[in-house]
């Protein structure tokens, strides 16, 4: 089922000058991909000519089932299928039902989870040459081949990592005895690299990142330098717990994202703030809508949508379970921050089971 667009998209020049390149480049009668030539054909689209920005509208946006139901390569333009060694290929974790496969270009995984958080974490000093811990998904999991280019990107070496299976959790019922084996089985292996290494830089979620706090002294945790948030919401009232109670030294940075369009970043680390996230770059759109599904203006909170305009893959106007606030950009945000952002993502109780939260 498709949604229609009831508004037009706001989006600025930057952003709408790649969006049309995108465009043109999956609606190619030949060369494009062949789920959105389809598209096009179907709402009466011409195939030759330019597409500008205001066609958008007419294509009408994608679901999650829509992304689901065909191979991949339907959604690659066919220009590059020739080039596969040049994909990275992930995996959604399932949280509302089977995986979703997507494609990353190798410069496009970069702008879509790299350079996002090397922009802000160079503003922040986040600690180089450190030991690193990740405690989370690995493949077909995007985040698993992000981390250790993050490690990277402040010269240090590829992080120690303990996978978990968040499909596996999410099947565990809240509170139930197999959840905690399984928590605490994830627990004894990261305590196991705490003891035994030199870890300064931890990233997981906050229920892993509580149940980690308490299992280490009070010299481990003062000696951890910073801590990234990902995979599950991380409140106001936690992210002070955690900066002021349990690490106390550390710079605490979250991200906000997903395998399908990449991640957006907080760009201010004060205790006590709200939990602000913002995209890098002119690839991603990111806003809330009403019920009916128009967009709210700033200041309004509904339903996050998303609108990922990448050569190899083209997204438009994904409705997210998530709901949110939006905000603008403050002014004096690091360079290539300039998109409005999200206050406070998070999936209202009522729209997700309790086991498919869990700890990722």
């Amino acid at each position: 089922m498709t949604t229609e667009c009831t508004q037009t998209i706001d989006a600025s020049p930057a952003l709408r000058q790649r969006a049309e390149h995108v465009l043109n480049l999956h609606l190619h009668p030949t060369d494009g991909s062949p789920f959105w030539i389809e598209r096009a054909q179907s709402r009466g689209l011409a195939r030759d000519g330019q597409r500008t920005f205001d066609d958008l509208a007419a294509l009408g946006t994608v679901t999650i089932e829509d992304l689901r139901r065909r191979p991949l390569m339907d959604y690659v333009p066919r220009a590059l299928q020739n080039s596969p060694e040049r994909l990275l290929i992930a995996q959604t974790g399932g949280t509302t039902g089977g995986g979703t496969w997507t494609a990353y270009r190798k410069d496009e995984f970069r702008e879509a989870f790299i350079d996002p958080f090397v922009a802000i974490a160079n503003e922040l000093n986040f600690p180089r040459r450190a030991g690193w811990l990740f405690v989370g998904p690995t493949g077909p999991h995007i985040i698993g081949m992000v981390v250790p280019h993050l490690a990277r990107a402040f010269e240090s070496a590829t992080p120690f990592m303990v996978d978990f299976d968040p499909r596996w959790v999410k099947k565990l019922a809240d509170g139930s005895f197999a959840r905690q084996r399984y928590l605490q089985h994830v627990i004894e292996q990261s305590m196991a690299i705490i003891n035994s290494q030199d870890v300064s830089v931890l990233f997981t979620t906050p229920p892993v990142l509580r149940a980690m706090a308490g299992s280490m002294t009070a010299r481990q945790r003062a000696g951890i330098r910073a801590v990234h948030y990902g995979g599950l919401p991380v409140s106001v009232r936690e992210m002070q717990e955690f900066q002021t109670e349990h690490f106390p030294n550390a710079i605490h940075l979250s991200g906000y994202g997903n395998t399908l369009f990449g991640c957006a970043l907080e760009l201010d680390i004060s205790a006590g703030r709200e939990i602000d996230y913002f995209p890098h770059g002119n690839r991603l759109l990111l806003e809330v809508v009403d019920q009916s599904g128009a967009p709210l203006e700033v200041g309004g909170t509904g339903r996050v949508r998303f609108w990922r305009f990448d050569e190899t893959i083209m997204i438009l106007g994904l409705l997210e379970r998530d709901v949110a606030e939006l905000i603008t950009c403050p002014p004096d945000a690091p360079a290539g921050f300039s998109q409005p952002g999200l206050r406070n993502p998070h999936t209202p109780a009522a729209a997700v089971a309790p086991q498919a939260v869990g700890l990722y």
